[in-house]
């Protein structure tokens, strides 16, 4: 679990301004505002989130909270792990190792994206595990080391005879040309493992143009197997929005007018 420190990204010996300034950068991140297009379950991950860091601001802005807290740290933590927090007489000198200014703005954004991914991320697979559940409640739960999500849902609730189709999903920070060449061969090597029709939804919340998703969708169609079924399912988490192949496999299409319907 995170500590306050942790949470508002700043140092133990950072000053009452600097965790001011930090949690007014990082709470802006989780306004109402930001996440309406994200869904239900986003925003309840963000107001989760948001009540983390107010508790974790009001905590250290205080001095006598502060300094309470911290000796609940020292308690927990072994003697080589516990903050290196000056006492407040003696001038904090700035570590060996700390990165010039340019530096450390790149890993305070590279910080920040890795949050939002990690954050969106479980907020869209936990809706995509749900309608899993909703649409094929007596279906196997399959999935592998390259997906997310699997699942091998019954033949009989569909139209084409032997056909139980694996569906799978998978997260990607942003889905372009590369990403789709990545999720095909996962999908091929899924196909081999398991002769089934294979549809795999790529969740993301920065997508490529359609036409770029669409050429490189249709590069790997011309060089696969014919016998092997395989679909590619864009899902842009911003609106929830899907792009369904014509020939998708009817299971696909549930699974997307679920999507529209919610």
């Amino acid at each position: 679990m995170k500590t306050h420190y942790e949470l508002l990204e700043v140092a133990p010996d950072a000053s009452a301004a600097e965790i001011r300034q930090a949690f007014r950068q990082i709470i802006a991140r989780y306004h109402p505002d930001k996440v309406q297009h994200l869904g239900a379950e986003f925003q309840e991950l963000a107001q989760v989130r948001s009540a983390d860091l107010t508790t974790a601001y009001k905590t250290l802005v205080d001095p006598a909270s502060r300094a309470e807290y911290d000796q609940s740290l020292l308690a927990e933590h072994p003697e080589s792990d516990r903050p290196n927090r000056p006492a407040p007489s003696e001038p904090a000198a700035p570590p060996p190792s700390t990165p010039p200014p340019a530096e450390r703005s790149e890993a305070s954004f590279e910080s920040v994206r890795d949050g939002r991914d990690a954050l969106v991320k479980r907020a869209a697979l936990c809706r995509m595990a749900q309608l899993f559940d909703q649409a094929f409640p007596a279906s196997e739960r399959m999935a592998t080391s390259d997906f997310d999500l699997g699942c091998l849902a019954k033949s009989h609730r569909f139209g084409r005879a032997g056909s139980r189709p694996w569906l799978l999903a998978k997260f990607v920070s942003r889905l372009d040309r590369e990403a789709v060449h990545e999720v095909w061969a996962q999908a091929v090597r899924a196909n081999a493992v398991r002769k089934a029709d294979v549809s795999v939804f790529v969740l993301a919340a920065d997508v490529a143009a359609q036409s770029e998703i669409a050429a490189a969708v249709a590069s790997n169609r011309q060089l696969a197997d014919p016998g092997r079924r395989i679909t590619i399912v864009p899902i842009d988490v911003r609106d929830w929005r899907v792009w369904i192949p014509t020939n998708a496999h009817p299971a696909v299409r549930t699974i997307a007018r679920r999507l529209q319907e919610a």
